[in-house]
């Protein structure tokens, strides 16, 4: 599923102001060692391809720019696959984004420092058929279904994590994603056994407790009905995400007037 516009462009603009503040480089083999080639370092005009640096991997500066190196390869190729998908899908330039995106109505400040400060595994009822998923042990399919979708388009999340708020009946979401390109994360909900009469009604007494806590559907939390355990939807899934994601990024932050080719300091 392609990314929506906004989300799309934003994700090639943070990319963009990351790559513009970090050393720039690549990783070599010379004499039969590795070593790192520094060719750009922000705020020092002396370091060009021309005039690009070399260090061992074992020496001071090597294990200085080693990870620097690293991460920067790893953003680089990110933000080249999303130009490339950007320039094969639309005809004019991605627009330049205001950042920081400052959300007009936040009521539980679910930005980037509430998704650091979230526990994982907080919800104490055992699973009855677990699920073992990488490092995770998943109470369904389902949820194993999901966070393959969210793995897929590299969105980081928590499992089951603490509400922020009181909770008489010990609630916990499924997910909490982070949309950190915008300073912002959501809870996600599965809902997969619908088709349970007994369960169902349990699911409507969980969402009334959400909706009374201005938990939004698709602003502070995504409810996604399955009917039954053993049929995940996919599509729906990530247009659920992808679509909350999308809504999360006002209109205002992107100067459509403003597209101007991407560029980076090389």
């Amino acid at each position: 599923m392609q990314l929506p516009m906004k989300v799309h462009a934003v994700k090639i603009r943070y990319r963009e102001q990351l790559l513009k503040k970090m050393p720039h480089g690549k990783f070599v083999e010379y004499r039969g060692k590795r070593h790192v080639i520094v060719y750009y370092v922000p705020g020092d005009p002396s370091v060009t391809k021309q005039t690009a640096k070399r260090y061992s991997l074992t020496s001071k500066h090597g294990k200085v720019y080693t990870p620097k190196i690293e991460k920067f390869i790893k953003i680089k190729a990110e933000y080249d696959r999303l130009l490339v998908d950007w320039r094969e899908t639309y005809a004019v330039e991605p627009p330049m984004v205001r950042f920081p995106i400052v959300q007009t109505y936040d009521p539980h400040h679910m930005n980037n420092k509430f998704f650091e400060n979230a526990q994982e595994n907080t919800n104490i009822i055992p699973a009855k058929n677990p699920v073992y998923s990488d490092e995770y042990v998943l109470k369904s399919k389902n949820e194993q279904f999901g966070k393959g979708v969210l793995k897929k388009y590299k969105i980081p999340f928590k499992y089951e994590p603490n509400l922020d708020v009181n909770c008489p009946e010990d609630y916990v979401p499924d997910f909490l994603l982070s949309f950190y390109e915008i300073d912002r994360c959501i809870y996600a909900e599965i809902y997969g056994r619908t088709d349970d009469a007994d369960y169902s009604t349990k699911l409507a007494r969980k969402t009334c407790f959400y909706a009374q806590n201005h938990y939004r559907q698709g602003r502070e939390i995504i409810l996604c009905f399955m009917y039954d355990k053993s049929n995940f939807d996919e599509d729906n899934f990530t247009e659920l995400v992808l679509g909350a994601y999308d809504t999360l990024i006002p209109d205002s932050a992107l100067d459509w007037g403003n597209c101007q080719p991407p560029s980076i300091c090389e």
